[in-house]
């Protein structure tokens, strides 16, 4: 993966991740159980894997030792660094913190500026997207 798909791919992903955390805190971590695709859980996707045990209820550091475990077989920096990020995202769903607040931590694993995490139509006091 080079930086141009690594930028796509973040963008695209913290998109869907900060309108899960928001479904997850307005309608409760099972609700995310729609959203879940079988076919990227059995496929081991970092995200999809880690949020189908959230929903199992399973213990954050056991879904952190997983999806750690999965992540350091990848050799590629942007790709690794991508699944780093999924990891991240479903961890904080997890403990239900603001999307706000997440878009912030996954930015900040990236040389982004905030600004590129925000849809044109937002303002400064919006939800990062």
């Amino acid at each position: 993966m080079n930086r141009s798909e690594f930028i796509w791919q973040y963008q695209v992903f913290s998109k869907q991740a900060l309108a899960l955390a928001d479904k997850a805190r307005r309608e409760g971590l099972l609700s995310l159980e729609d959203e879940l695709e079988t076919d990227k859980v059995n496929a081991r996707d970092i995200f999809q894997y880690g949020i189908s045990l959230v929903i199992d209820g399973t213990d954050s550091e056991i879904i952190n030792k997983i999806l750690s475990n999965i992540i350091a077989q990848d050799t590629d920096e942007y790709s690794h660094l991508i699944k780093v990020i999924k990891k991240e995202a479903a961890l904080l769903i997890q403990s239900g913190i603001n999307s706000r607040i997440i878009g912030m931590v996954l930015n900040s694993y990236t040389d982004l500026p905030l600004s590129d995490d925000k849809t044109e139509d937002e303002d400064e006091d919006d939800v990062f997207i």
